[in-house]
């Protein structure tokens, strides 16, 4: 089912805000806002509610950008904030598989909406990559499908996500 991103309430705000946050950075790093428009499609012909398409456009902000969660949830409501809150990563942790895993943790227990956006996000990723990625990047990958699986169950995004991944095998 393919569902208009412009009839998702809340998604035309929250494209507005990502390019207000992200500024010239976008085109300045050669990028434009394909990725989180990506994810956020998959998310919306996945069936997801508003908040979860919405969080899945604005996945990377608090990361990559000086927008702050209390922005967020003056914007979009404290489910949204909350939503892109888990799929933010401890920056302070220095170590990649340290910080991946606590990354991990914090959007299982965030329950299967942070990890519809997780498994979406990845899916896009891989999508888009003509290489192959970084090994620890795809390790990383297995194990959050392998985890959000063995909590919440197979899905279609988390099968998306497998079929990205058949086409590097590990190792």
């Amino acid at each position: 089912m393919h569902r208009e991103l412009s009839d998702i309430p809340g998604a035309d705000e929250a494209l507005t805000f990502l390019n207000e946050a992200y500024g010239t950075r976008l085109k300045r790093e050669g990028r434009g806002v394909e990725h989180p428009i990506a994810v956020a499609q998959l998310l919306a012909d996945d069936g997801q509610p508003p908040r979860v398409v919405v969080a899945g456009i604005l996945h990377d902000v608090l990361e990559d950008t000086g927008a702050t969660r209390a922005e967020l949830e003056d914007r979009f409501g404290v489910d949204v904030a909350r939503l892109v809150g888990a799929l933010t990563q401890d920056a302070s942790i220095g170590k990649y598989r340290e910080r991946k895993a606590a990354l991990r943790r914090q959007i299982v227990e965030a329950g299967p909406e942070a990890a519809a956006v997780s498994l979406a996000d990845k899916a896009a990723k891989l999508a888009s990559d003509q290489s192959r990625p970084a090994n620890r990047k795809l390790v990383h990958y297995r194990e959050t499908v392998e985890e959000i699986e063995q909590r919440y169950g197979a899905s279609r995004l988390s099968a998306l996500l497998r079929k990205h991944l058949d086409r590097w095998p590990a190792g």
